[in-house]
């Protein structure tokens, strides 16, 4: 383990002070219990009962259950502790991811996962909450500090003795080293393939209907018994390192207590050594052997958390959105694009040179074939990726200068797929959108658009809670929905990603009504593959070969019989 990022985890946490107290705590505690208990046990087996002195052995009985009862308080109310750490530490590592992962840039979001994302935030940042005050607190204050006292004791009971177990111990423990070292890797290896198994069924779950409708279900699950195959093998692999370890281990305890017996027993025939002694080592090396094992368990738990706050480091490294603008934007008057090129990856070019200008009211669709750069063009006006080169201006200004949420708040997205939250039907339109907007406002928004009728068909009306896989709405409602969202939010420029493309022509026809609403003294960008839904666009954009080839209206491309009227002439056919 890195030293440097063990030191960033612990600034990480949010509970560092208490989780230093709660250390201190248990040592105190382990250290006080350590001692006490084999001094009173001494005095009673030795002193109180040869002696026949029933009051002192009552009192130091009653002592002895006094500390017992002691550390039993003291330990439930440490645990209520570590655990209200723990579900801090949660919290606050949770708090911070959520933030990240808004704050993050979405080419950095596209390298992730979902399912391992989902993972991350989940049940991994959980087990990393963990990983300071349970096991580190565990294993240095717990049993290793045991261990050290329960050698200190046994050198006390009989200093040769004690020399011989705790020499067996650390000689058996450094020729058992290679074995924790291939247990880890193993380990180590087992983690990472419970993980992609845990992303990859998310991913299968999300996507269930697709898995569905293209006949993957034999493909899918072929891969994760393979998987599961590959995790098998890893855990027989680990239980038979874990069985071996065990099995020494036991050996050597049993080794230890036989020469205590041995060569106590044969003491206390030469009257150098009482049977409290014997009783005590006995009892000490049974402990040697418990801590040892729950070591063993702390340090697996250690490697998986310390392994999940990686993965949450991870997450907490994401480059942020660029958001150095300072100016305000109350509205958007006009766009322009100068000299724009877009790469991804800073080798694949996606869009090059691109220029335009445009200006308040007026409506651009954008056409071309799949894959040409239609999407990734309106993706630049939010920023949803910042361009490599050349310049946006928004009112003659580089947009750059305006602060990011100010920008975002001019424009509303309504993409190719519904985006429905798992909310009700009202807060889905009031998504991004202020609380105090009157119902009566939404309603009539809903009525104009042809979506009220079905909405007030059902038993809570807008109170409904829908989510993306529920069917309470169909496909063309759910866009409908959010075309009512977005004509709520009321903004200078709207973006129509191929709204219409899965849409019966019923639908379709609504829709279009609603854009016709929606539209009114705005900047508007549509991407379309039917045609007949722009032919009265205000300019129509033709992209191909990543470039715009062509610029007109309707007419004026059709006379050019170029790209355009290629491809009106073979939708037409």
């Amino acid at each position: 383990m890195n030293k440097k990022i063990l030191k960033k985890m612990f600034e990480f946490t949010k509970n560092k002070k208490e989780t230093i107290r709660i250390g201190i705590m248990l040592i105190l505690i382990v250290s006080f219990y350590g001692i006490c208990y084999p001094f009173i046990m001494k005095i009673i087996v030795d002193y109180a009962i040869p002696k026949e002195n029933i009051i002192l052995v009552l009192i130091l009985s009653a002592i002895l259950i006094l500390v017992v009862v002691f550390r039993f308080l003291k330990d439930r109310h440490i645990e209520i502790r570590r655990k209200y750490c723990i579900y801090n530490n949660n919290a606050q590592i949770k708090n911070e991811l959520f933030e990240n992962i808004q704050n993050s840039s979405t080419s950095e979001l596209d390298k992730i996962q979902a399912g391992n994302l989902f993972q991350i935030v989940g049940p991994q940042s959980f087990e990393a909450s963990q990983l300071f005050v349970w096991n580190f607190v565990g294993i240095f204050c717990v049993r290793l500090m045991s261990i050290l006292i329960i050698a200190l004791v046994l050198l006390i009971l009989d200093l040769k003795l004690g020399a011989i177990i705790i020499t067996i111990f650390a000689i058996s423990y450094m020729f058992l080293i290679p074995m924790y070292k291939k247990n880890m890797k193993v380990y180590r290896k087992l983690q990472k393939i419970i993980i992609d198994l845990q992303g990859e069924m998310n991913e299968y779950i999300e996507a269930y209907s697709t898995t569905k409708t293209l006949r993957l279900e034999e493909t899918n699950l072929s891969k994760i018994d393979e998987i599961l195959k590959n995790c098998k093998t890893e855990i027989i692999k680990s239980n038979k390192i874990n069985s071996i370890h065990n099995a020494l281990f036991s050996l050597l305890t049993f080794a230890s207590v036989i020469i205590v017996l041995i060569v106590g027993g044969n003491k206390m025939s030469l009257g150098i050594m009482t049977s409290s002694v014997i009783m005590l080592m006995v009892d000490y090396i049974d402990d040697i052997n418990r801590h040892m094992k729950s070591l063993l368990d702390h340090v697996h738990g250690l490697l998986n958390r310390y392994n999940c706050f990686l993965n949450v480091l991870k997450i907490t490294k994401l480059k942020k959105e660029v958001d150095t603008g300072t100016k305000k934007l109350d509205s958007i008057e006009s766009i322009e694009f100068k000299n724009v090129v877009l790469s991804y990856d800073g080798i694949n070019t996606v869009l090059d040179n691109i220029n335009f200008k445009v200006d308040k009211p007026i409506q651009i669709a954008i056409v071309g074939k799949s894959g040409v750069g239609k999407t990734s063009l309106v993706n630049l006006l939010p920023r949803l990726y910042d361009i490599s080169s050349g310049s946006i201006l928004i009112n003659g200004i580089d947009y750059m200068e305006y602060k990011l949420e100010e920008l975002r708040k001019n424009i509303a997205y309504v993409f190719q797929e519904p985006v429905i939250f798992e909310k009700s039907i009202l807060e889905n339109i009031r998504m991004g959108c202020s609380d105090k907007v009157k119902l009566n406002h939404i309603k009539k928004i809903c009525r104009e658009i042809g979506l009220a009728s079905k909405i007030e068909s059902l038993q809570f009306d807008y109170d409904t809670i829908i989510s993306s896989k529920t069917d309470i709405l169909s496909y063309g409602e759910k866009q409908l929905l959010c075309f009512a969202r977005a004509i709520l939010k009321d903004t200078d420029v709207v973006i129509l990603d191929e709204v219409t493309s899965n849409l019966d022509l019923r639908f379709e026809e609504q829709v279009m009504k609603a854009t016709d609403k929606m539209l009114k003294g705005k900047i508007c960008f549509v991407i379309a593959h039917r045609l007949n839904t722009i032919k009265n666009s205000d300019i129509i954009m033709f992209i191909d070969d990543k470039k715009i080839v062509e610029m007109g209206t309707h007419d004026e491309l059709i006379k050019k019989h170029g790209y355009y009227y290629n491809l009106y002439m073979s939708k037409s056919k």
